[in-house]
């Protein structure tokens, strides 16, 4: 099985104020040890720079230099693999969702981390963000929900 680990978990691994911390990082760290396969799709990557980086977001945000580095540690586990958007299946299916589930806003980010998950054959993404249950055929698990 592949998986996706959405930014917000990677964002309470690292920020220790968060209620959230010590099950997120033990998360994070069971990931890392796990043999099956972690997609890295490039939004999320994006997401956790831009936002732990964040000095309004984050009570102790993480420098530019920590944040690439904790992305950089992730990157270079054997069981990981980055996921960009290729032109015609991600399109294809990126419209779809917008058009036929009306999104807007914050929504289509969401939309795109879908997209790219189902152009490359993964269904399942670990996140808190309830916002992925909208989406057919993509299993949500809340490693965090206790």
């Amino acid at each position: 099985m592949s998986f996706v680990v959405d930014a917000n978990l990677l964002l309470y691994a690292v920020n220790e104020s968060s209620e959230y911390w010590s099950k997120a990082k033990a998360f994070i760290e069971k990931c890392a040890e796990s043999e099956e396969q972690w997609c890295m799709p490039w939004p999320v990557v994006n997401a956790f720079i831009r936002i732990s980086t964040h000095p309004a977001i984050l009570p102790h945000p993480l420098s530019p230099s920590q944040s690439v580095a904790v992305i950089d540690q992730i990157l270079e586990l054997p069981h990981v693999v980055p996921l960009g958007e290729d032109s015609t299946s991600f399109w294809k299916t990126f419209r779809h969702d917008i058009t036929s589930l009306h999104l807007r806003g914050n929504a289509i980010s969401d939309a795109f981390i879908v997209a790219i998950m189902r152009s490359k054959g993964v269904s399942t993404i670990y996140s808190k963000d309830k916002d992925f249950l909208r989406f057919s055929g993509i299993k949500l698990i809340d490693p965090l929900k206790v």
